[in-house]
């Protein structure tokens, strides 16, 4: 029995305004006011954001973690082992400091 390993998945910022639910648009203004960290970026230079990004970018908009919207993307991604992904998602959170 093999284990499946992912690596950890790249969100593009459509993918982030939509788990946001918030416009792409928002999510520039913010970055520029400083609300959001500035992003990584790729090769290309567009904005990537790692899942621990999302996590935190959820924080700062909601004050809250409802990682549902987060896990249905990741599916749509490819990452259909729901416990990998739990266990993607729980380490993650495991190394929140409050």
């Amino acid at each position: 029995m093999s284990k499946t390993s992912y690596s950890e998945p790249l969100f593009t910022r459509s993918e982030v305004a939509e788990i946001l639910n918030v416009t792409t648009l928002t999510i520039s203004n913010r970055e520029r006011d400083k609300k959001y960290p500035e992003p990584k970026r790729d090769l290309n230079n567009y904005r990537v954001y790692s899942l621990n990004d999302v996590f935190n970018l959820q924080l700062i908009t909601y004050n809250a973690i409802d990682p549902k919207p987060i896990i249905s993307i990741l599916y749509d991604k490819g990452y259909n082992d729901i416990k990998a992904l739990g266990q993607m998602i729980d380490s993650i959170l495991s190394k929140r400091v409050n």
